[in-house]
This record gives C-alpha cells, sequence and structure tokens, in this order.
C-alpha cells in the first residue's frame, strides 16, 4: 500500500491534469447532448402542436382521416374539371370576320362571312350579303369542317382561319 502512496505521490500532477482532461471531455459531451436533446425536445413539440397531450396514434389517425377527405375532395374537383373540359370542348374558339365588298359598285367592304366553330370544327358559317336594294343574312352548317351547302371563297377562308386557330 506505501508503494501506491509513493506512486500517487510521484506521479499527482500528471494524475490530476489527466482526471482534468477527462473531466472537460465529460463536459464537452454533457453540453453536445443537453444541446441535442433540446432539438429533439423542439422538435417533438412543434410535431405535438395543438394535441393538448393527446397521443401520437391518435394524432396519425386525424391526420391519416384528414388525407382520405382531402382525397376525397381531390376525386371531385377532377371529376368536375372532366366535366367542364368536356363542356369547354363544344364552345366556339375562334370567330374570324372576313369583310369583302361582292358587288362592284359597292364600296366599304359591307358583306362579310363568319365562322363560328368549335375545337371539333362543328358550327356555321354566317354570311351577310349587302347591296343599296337591301341585305340578306345566311347561314350555314359546318361539320368538322366542311359544309353540305356550296361554299364562297370568303366563307371557305373564315372557315380556315378558324381551324387554323385550333392550331395556333
Amino acid at each position: 500500500m506505501e508503494m501506491l502512496h509513493r506512486i500517487i505521490n510521484q506521479y499527482i500532477s500528471e494524475i490530476i491534469l489527466g482526471l482534468f482532461i477527462i473531466t472537460l471531455f465529460a463536459i464537452i459531451f454533457a453540453i453536445a447532448n443537453s444541446i441535442r436533446l433540446s432539438k429533439t425536445i423542439k422538435k417533438y413539440k412543434q410535431l405535438m402542436r395543438g394535441m393538448d397531450n393527446k397521443n401520437l396514434e391518435y394524432m396519425l389517425n386525424e391526420h391519416l382521416a384528414m388525407v382520405k377527405r382531402v382525397d376525397s375532395r381531390v376525386r371531385g374537383l377532377d371529376k368536375n374539371l372532366e366535366g367542364i373540359n368536356k363542356r369547354l370542348s363544344n364552345r366556339i374558339k375562334k370567330a374570324p370576320v372576313i369583310r369583302y365588298n361582292p358587288f362592284e359598285e359597292m364600296g366599304g367592304n359591307q358583306s362579310f362571312s363568319l365562322a363560328l366553330l368549335d375545337e371539333h370544327g362543328d358550327g356555321v358559317v354566317l354570311t351577310g350579303l349587302y347591296s343599296r336594294e337591301g341585305s340578306a343574312v345566311f347561314a350555314k352548317p359546318v361539320l368538322r369542317g366542311r359544309s353540305e351547302h356550296p361554299l364562297s371563297e370568303e366563307e371557305k377562308r373564315s372557315i380556315d382561319m378558324a381551324l387554323d386557330s385550333d392550331n395556333a
């Protein structure tokens, strides 16, 4: 035992220095763990915000129920959007007007041809002819960009412009 006392007395400064270094590392380790624990607690509190001491299982079940409700609403909105897109495919896309003068003695390009077509090329072409004696309006049905009635050059041009506007 005496020998142990002698060794301790001989190396006391080294032992104290070693214990100081070990204590310093322990303090640094404790501070690092305290910071990590603080961050974890902060994340936990953020996760459990608004739960009023309810357990994690309850919270997850509530979130799953909310996800199901949102999914149901999204499916309903998709169905509505599909119906809207279907209805919009039958709307008039563009209505090009060609103004012209079919009679040489008249001026001012008072006559016109107007194509009213949907995205399928279905609709009508309206032509208004103006002369000094009066005016007349004609309507010719158009199916897939064609009409069973004879078309004037202006009517054909108006239909072509309406069809080209779908590709633009």
